[in-house]
């Protein structure tokens, strides 16, 4: 897995199934995935699923029908 400033953002979700779901499939594909739980305003919160860079075209093309 790349460092940390290598990451890119493949998907940003609200919810913690959507981000699972995103997580999977992207590990089944092969392609190396991290969630990071980001807090918000008054206990919101978002939920990043980070990819190396260079799998940026191919993982969203795997999450296309999770974003809304």
């Amino acid at each position: 897995m790349a460092r940390d400033d290598e990451l890119v953002a493949a998907l940003v979700t609200e919810k913690r199934k959507v981000a699972d779901e995103a997580w999977g499939r992207l590990g089944e594909a092969g392609i190396p995935a991290v969630v990071i739980t980001q807090p918000g305003i008054m206990g919101a919160y978002e939920l990043i699923v980070q990819v190396e860079a260079s799998d940026l075209e191919r993982a969203q093309s795997l999450l296309t029908d999770l974003v809304p």
